[in-house]
């Protein structure tokens, strides 16, 4: 993992990149929550968990069973800090985070830079709402536009798999099964994705789950590490490094490392435009 130089930055000015970073960084952590290519990354050298290899291929149909066993059903609720490090084509950021998830309802995310908050964001079912603070600004859309931006197959529904980091596995597609890099391979696709799924051999954690829109190779590729026995639940990876690709704005390395994470302990997050912020698209 090569080392990334940490950009130092004045609070003011805020050079436009990174205001435009910090952004980016908001969408792709809604999506993390969260990430990336094995030989990136702006974080402290870590070789992570060890994984026991493959050897002998599990059909699909037990592979699939395994990862449903995995699934989170009983956590309703999901808190916790994190600190991000970025990595978009040359311009280097760390930040922290702090996320809140309730099942079925919202995801709230915020920022911060310095120690000020620079954006915050709330997920609903349906829609999105980002704050930018540093612009004085706020966007609304439906979340149907973080669906065409990053190529997500489905909507709310994903992206709390994506927080629980649980596979999301679309009837749609039919998946075969082989050996791959050492890990059990999940793989397939139709008419408007190819799906890639990496598990590890006896534990049968998601290690890897990569979504490829074919029209154009958008790529979202998602990594969890370094798992974690939860209270009351199953193992939670506290790093996950992102690698999101799109012909409009091209690569982002995102890795996060989580703590302080808390399941089923209801947390208040507030959302609230200031009057005084201007709408952007």
């Amino acid at each position: 993992m090569t080392n990334c130089k940490k950009t130092k930055m004045s609070i003011t000015p805020f050079r436009d990149s990174n205001r435009i970073l910090l952004s980016r960084v908001v969408w792709i952590l809604l999506l993390g929550t969260m990430l990336s290519a094995r030989e990136s990354g702006c974080r402290k050298n870590n070789a992570g968990d060890s994984a026991m290899p493959a050897t002998t291929v599990r059909s699909s149909d037990f592979l699939i069973r395994q990862l449903q066993k995995k699934n989170l059903d009983k956590v309703e609720t999901l808190s916790a800090r994190a600190r991000v490090y970025v990595d978009n084509g040359g311009i280097n950021m760390e930040a922290n985070a702090n996320l809140i998830w309730i099942r079925d309802s919202i995801l709230w995310v915020n920022v911060k830079k310095l120690g000020i908050e620079a954006v915050r964001a709330l997920v609903t079912r349906d829609s999105v709402f980002v704050l930018n603070r540093l612009e004085r600004s706020y966007s609304a859309n439906s979340l149907q536009a973080l669906e065409r931006q990053y190529s997500l197959p489905e909507g709310f529904p994903l992206l709390q798999h994506l927080v629980l980091a649980s596979a999301w596995i679309s009837p749609e597609i039919a998946l075969q099964s082989d050996i791959k890099e050492n890990l059990h391979r999940l793989a397939g696709s139709n008419h408007r994705y190819t799906v890639d799924y990496r598990i590890e051999e006896g534990t049968y954690r998601l290690r890897q789950q990569v979504f490829v829109q074919q029209p154009d190779a958008r790529v979202l590729n998602l990594q969890f590490d370094e798992f974690k026995k939860l209270p009351g639940a199953c193992t939670f990876p506290y790093l996950r490094r992102i690698e999101a690709f799109s012909p409009e704005y091209g690569m982002v390395h995102v890795e996060i490392e989580f703590s302080d994470v808390e399941i089923n302990v209801p947390k208040p997050y507030r959302f609230d435009i200031p009057a005084h912020y201007q709408r952007t698209e």
